[in-house]
């Protein structure tokens, strides 16, 4: 019996979320009291999980979904997920790399770090409607 299919890949990649939103809460309760050394370490580690999830999960869902016919709302809602979440990933590693010197700041990491995690924040809504629509059959939209 196969135990990675589909439906469980999915409850997995979940899970990940879950992973994601508790380091992004650590990370926040941290940015007010040690914000260069365990925000950023829990921000990273928050990074880290994103695009390992985008790769193993989400890439092969996007696939698999190209095919299929979905109404409007459901597939306007489903770029702008993936949009935000693209935009959130650049821009959290325009952050690392600009705070740790890497690359010139050509905007304030500062002032980039709360619209990221306002993004970051209507991605993971948007990509949780998705999932309740997709393998719950709750449509919220």
């Amino acid at each position: 019996m196969d135990m990675l299919t589909d439906f469980n890949l999915f409850y997995l990649d979940l899970f990940l979320q879950v992973i994601v939103i508790i380091l992004l809460i650590f990370a926040v309760k941290k940015a007010y009291t040690n914000p260069y050394n365990k925000h950023c370490k829990f921000i990273t580690m928050a990074i880290a999980v994103q695009i390992l999830s985008v790769l193993i999960f989400m890439v092969p869902s996007i696939y698999s979904l190209s095919g299929i016919m979905m109404t409007g709302s459901f597939t306007s809602l489903m770029y702008l997920h993936h949009i935000l979440g693209l935009i959130v990933i650049v821009f959290s590693i325009y952050i690392k790399l600009a705070f740790s010197g890497k690359i010139p700041s050509l905007i304030s990491p500062l002032k980039m770090m709360k619209p990221t995690l306002v993004l970051w924040a209507l991605s993971l809504l948007g990509g949780f409607t998705l999932y309740l629509a997709l393998w719950e059959g709750i449509s919220i939209i």
